[in-house]
């Protein structure tokens, strides 16, 4: 495994359990037994390591959800798969993660809401739309707008207040932020 992506690694774990800014490259160079100097041969800035961290997670999150998005389920059921997922990783986020992006490291934020906003709007979409073609939800529902209401902007809906996941199962945050509302979509039987 090359230095870079050992930084990356380490950085990605450590910024999501304690946040970016909280976070020193001093005690990610102690962590792998290197000095600070080195960390900064391999990338320019804290905010190029939170970059290039948040990539590697939202590849790590791809691979995962891959096989849901090539299987043979019904559309609906992949998007419950695929939020499975987001909320495996989500739950693993401290609050600060998210909020020291956006007050710290702006463009880190950026490329951030970038990376997720393509995640909704590509796969899930996709899903959705799979899904209406397929019968699963009403032909007159407004995909776009349940997406902005409902899936779009999660870890704000889950964290902004309280950090939901200290006082609800993962498990019951995902039927009544997704499933829930995905099972509106579906028609109605008669």
């Amino acid at each position: 495994m090359s230095n870079r992506k050992k930084l990356i690694d380490v950085a990605k774990e450590k910024f999501i359990a304690f946040g970016s800014k909280h976070t020193t490259m001093d005690e990610i160079a102690e962590l792998l037994g290197i000095s600070k100097k080195t960390i900064y041969t391999c990338f320019s800035s804290k905010e190029e390591l939170i970059i290039e961290s948040i990539k590697a997670l939202i590849n790590e999150f791809k691979i995962d959800v891959e096989p849901i998005l090539n299987s043979n389920e019904l559309a609906l059921d992949k998007v419950i798969a695929v939020y499975e997922v987001i909320f495996k990783y989500v739950v693993k986020f401290k609050p600060s993660f998210i909020f020291g992006l956006k007050k710290y490291y702006p463009n880190a934020y950026d490329a951030y809401k970038e990376i997720t906003k393509d995640v909704v709007s590509t796969d899930v979409m996709k899903l959705l739309e799979e899904a209406k073609s397929n019968g699963e939800i009403r032909p007159d529902a407004d995909l776009e707008l349940f997406s902005k209401l409902y899936l779009s902007d999660l870890e704000r809906r889950l964290f902004d207040a309280d950090n939901l996941f200290d006082d609800y199962p993962k498990e019951v945050l995902l039927e009544y932020m997704i499933v829930n509302n995905l099972n509106s979509l579906k028609p109605t039987t008669k």
